[in-house]
């Protein structure tokens, strides 16, 4: 049922039409031109759409309640927590809404380190309370009224940062300007189509599995898919910082460092996806075994799981392999066709895993295989072409620039997990950390040996060397 609410309530950001990309790169256009006023316009302006947004969201939570019962397959003497539950988390988030743009205030400021401070101590606290909270045997209404809260604490936090970042900026009535709202709103759009086709080929099996099997296929789905989501929030968070650096330098015309961002950022996320991504696949099953094996007597479900698992994490690490273009071309402010496209994706995911279960009767392994078809195909074929085709780039200087390296120094930790899996497959999670320090230390090791340009190096370890970044001249951003 939590995974399920969950599930729910990770759509709610199509609500805001992607206006988030579009602050975050106004931000730092407005702060390359100069702009202060252009800056309070922004954040005031996304103020009031957000504090709209939350009106409609807590009405969307009130249907929620009535109607969850008849919508989805929820046990009858689960449907009265269910119900309470979504009033809970929606409420809650409802009154969160009008700071959801910090985050992206934050961002484009290019202060990460906030946004990481902000957040990892908030979830700290939360995890401590939680294991507390349910020890002491509290449940689910608890859970999610301390998800909720922890939800409005980040946020306000984010808010003095924000205020101590940008001391002289007003924000108004005034300053909400409907003109530029429309601007931002028309730009997020494409932004909004790809962020939500992504979410909904992370999330549309919980909620397939949820109307047509049950919530027990629902945990399952979850399980088989938690260490794909882990890796999708990993790569995300490692390369957040490209889209507002690629707007302040297309801003400055510096389309030189823009492509070499481009090359750099999609070598340095391959030499995190492929050794990643081939450790769900290798291990996947001692993986799970491990973790949820004692939770099923009969071993063909792991063994079913480790299937999913498999095919979830080959079409997913095809799509992140394209994440940091999209975001070089939404810096640019050329991303459109990524947004069709990716809604193009979700539809064929949602739609195929609808006929696996319902029609065909394929159950989780459907959903996995009806996921992994169309990410193959858009994100492995016909997203590179349109990158290419628009950054001017040649396949054999893709190849060369980004494949080539980030394969060398990748593939031998693939080769020790293959080697490892047949002669010692881990029993315990002792082993399975003894792994992936394995495979870590091998990649870094390759990495910087055989995927690094020596400019890199020195640039890597002035970066290391290099304390706290100083102010910009007259402006504490």
């Amino acid at each position: 049922m939590w995974v399920l609410v969950g599930s729910l309530y990770r759509y709610r950001g199509m609500l805001s039409l992607g206006l988030n990309g579009a602050i975050n790169r106004q931000i730092p256009v407005c702060l390359a031109k100069g702009d202060e006023q252009g800056v309070a316009k922004v954040i005031s302006t996304s103020l009031f759409f957000y504090t709209a947004l939350g009106l409609v969201l807590a009405a969307l939570s009130v249907l929620l309640y009535a109607k969850i019962g008849d919508w989805f397959a929820i046990e009858p003497d689960q449907i009265a927590v269910a119900g309470k539950l979504v009033l809970i988390v929606g409420l809650t988030f409802a009154v969160s809404s009008p700071l959801q743009p910090t985050t992206a205030v934050l961002s484009g400021l290019q202060r990460y380190d906030v946004i990481n401070v902000a957040t990892l101590a908030v979830l700290v606290v939360r995890t401590v309370l939680l294991i507390v909270l349910l020890l002491r045997g509290y449940g689910l209404l608890t859970m999610g009224l301390v998800f909720g809260t922890s939800e409005i604490v980040t946020r306000l936090i984010q808010q003095l940062f924000i205020r101590r970042l940008l001391p002289t900026v007003v924000l108004s009535r005034g300053n909400i300007d409907p003109a530029l709202l429309k601007e931002m709103l028309f730009y997020g759009t494409n932004t909004f189509l790809y962020a939500m086709g992504g979410l909904i080929v992370c999330k549309a099996g919980d909620l397939v599995a949820g109307i047509f099997l049950d919530t027990s296929a629902v945990s399952r789905f979850s399980v088989a898919s938690a260490g794909v989501l882990l890796l999708s929030q990993l790569l995300q968070a490692f390369t957040a910082a490209i889209k507002p650096a690629v707007s302040d330098l297309d801003t400055r015309a510096e389309h030189a460092t823009v492509k070499e961002i481009a090359f750099l950022t999609q070598k340095y996320s391959l030499l995190v996806l492929v050794p990643a991504g081939a450790f769900l696949i290798v291990m996947g099953r001692e993986f799970l075994r491990i973790w949820v094996g004692e939770k099923f007597s009969d071993p063909s479900v792991i063994d079913s799981l480790a299937t999913v698992l498999a095919l979830l994490t080959v079409g997913h690490c095809l799509m992140l392999a394209q994440h940091s273009n999209f975001l070089v071309l939404i810096g640019r402010g050329e991303h459109g066709v990524f947004g069709v496209l990716a809604a193009i994706t979700a539809i064929l995911c949602v739609g195929g895993s609808i006929v696996a279960v319902r029609s065909l009767g394929w159950g989780l392994e459907g959903i996995a295989w009806s996921n992994l078809v169309p990410m193959a195909v858009v994100s492995g074929l016909i997203v590179p072409i349109y990158f290419h085709r628009r950054m001017k780039i040649s396949t054999r200087e893709s190849f060369a620039c980004v494949w080539w390296p980030a394969l060398r120094g990748s593939l031998p930790a693939v080769a020790m997990m293959v080697g490892w899996k047949i002669l010692s497959p881990p029993a315990s999670w002792l082993g399975l950390l003894g792994v992936i320090l394995a495979s870590g230390t091998l990649t870094c090791l390759c990495g910087w040996f055989f995927s690094v340009q020596p400019a890199e190096r020195r640039r890597l370890l002035a970066v290391l060397q290099r304390g706290p970044t100083e102010p910009l001249p007259g402006n504490d951003v």
